[in-house]
């Protein structure tokens, strides 16, 4: 089967002739760091132009998704207001004014803009909200999608920032602060909250126009709402506060592109949304990662028939471990999660440079004869 119908097939709940490969999407990358080891172990030669800055995960390389024979291939935004681009003393800047600093490996906000803030006017006041209109934010795109319209592959949008209503939220206010402010002062967390939400709509909505029709998926700004073992809040308020962002963000991208399969990023135990994500209009739900409070094989028993799933390689115990390791964890992946289809596997999140570059092989060639559909 060609790449585009082994997904598509899998993603309509019906059996393709093996399990679709992904990697390189917007939460589930590589760190440049390992990107320089694979092209070393494939003889690529030099590294491509980064398609962005600010971050650990820099660079977007068919090359290597060729060696490894995955399935989907990006589409990345010009540019994004979330991303510390603007360095400054100790802190890196992004777009919104919000300062990061580096802590391994990932970068990080640090003290929020709105850390000491209680006023709705001071949202307003003290964020420099971005011109979402700035060329700057899709430059490139028409260009990258006509050059892989008619490839073959899957082809799925990055997502326009890092963080969805939630976590960006967090950044300005201070998780501590926000998670207090959604119970104390519902007003001024539903208007960050609704701030945040307006400028991830305007800026996947002309993302979206730029690509044309291209874009088979898009990935929604990553927001994580679990910690290993439970929610980090309760449905309820999830479903008052949080919700309402997302739907709205999805009827965005609804209105432009209908047909459009829509993948959301949630880390952690987040069984107990999954009802809310479909109801929602989630495509796709990535990582569904292995940890002590979720059973990935389970939410497929459960929800299988109504969401697909992304992701659900270890990267913290199988991709660093040894190649009997990563046989035995793409094995129980594709047990627990790949019968009836609607499954892509992919690690569970961004392969750091703890990984060897053989695993990462390893993984992907012993995926392709274990995860054939008999």
């Amino acid at each position: 089967m060609l790449p585009f119908d082994r997904v598509e097939k899998s993603l309509t709940h019906q059996v393709p002739d093996r399990v679709p490969l992904a990697l390189w999407g917007g939460s589930y990358g590589i760190v440049d760091a390992l990107y320089m080891s694979l092209l070393e172990k494939f003889h690529l030669g030099e590294p491509t132009i980064p398609f962005r800055e600010g971050h650990t995960i820099n660079y977007m390389d068919d090359r290597i998704l060729a060696e490894l024979g995955t399935d989907t291939r990006y589409i990345w935004p010009g540019a994004s207001p979330s991303s510390p681009t603007h360095p400054d003393g100790d802190y890196i800047y992004d777009d919104f004014g919000q300062p990061w600093r580096q802590t391994y490996p990932y970068y990080s906000a640090t003290d929020g803009l709105l850390k000491n803030s209680t006023s709705i006017s001071d949202i307003h006041n003290k964020v420099h909200w971005p011109d979402v209109n700035d060329p700057k934010w899709t430059r490139g795109v028409p260009e990258r999608a006509k050059a892989i319209a008619d490839s073959g592959y899957f082809i799925v949008g990055r997502m326009v920032v890092s963080h969805g209503p939630y976590q960006m939220a967090c950044d300005l206010r201070g998780m501590e602060n926000f998670m207090i402010d959604m119970l104390t002062q519902p007003d001024f967390a539903i208007a960050l909250l609704d701030r945040v939400t307006e400028t991830i709509c305007s800026l996947t909505s002309n993302y979206l126009e730029a690509a044309g029709g291209v874009m088979h998926m898009i990935e929604l700004p990553g927001d994580d709402y679990a910690a290993n073992d439970n929610l980090v809040f309760s449905p309820k308020l999830f479903r008052k506060m949080i919700r309402p962002c997302v739907e709205k963000i999805v009827k965005a991208i609804r209105e432009i592109r209908p047909d459009i399969k829509i993948m959301l990023h949630s880390d952690g135990a987040i069984g107990k949304l999954v009802p809310d994500f479909i109801e929602m209009g989630i495509d796709v739900l990535h990582p569904l990662e292995p940890v002590s409070g979720m059973d990935p094989a389970l939410i497929k028993r459960n929800y299988g028939d109504s969401i697909s799933f992304l992701g659900g390689v270890d990267i913290s115990h199988a991709l660093p471990g040894t190649l009997d390791d990563v046989r035995r964890d793409v094995d129980r992946c594709i047990r627990d999660l790949a019968f009836g289809g609607g499954y892509i596997m992919a690690p569970c999140n961004h392969l750091q440079s703890d990984v060897p570059s053989e695993n990462i092989v390893e993984m992907y060639n012993y995926a392709k004869v274990a995860g054939i559909y008999s």
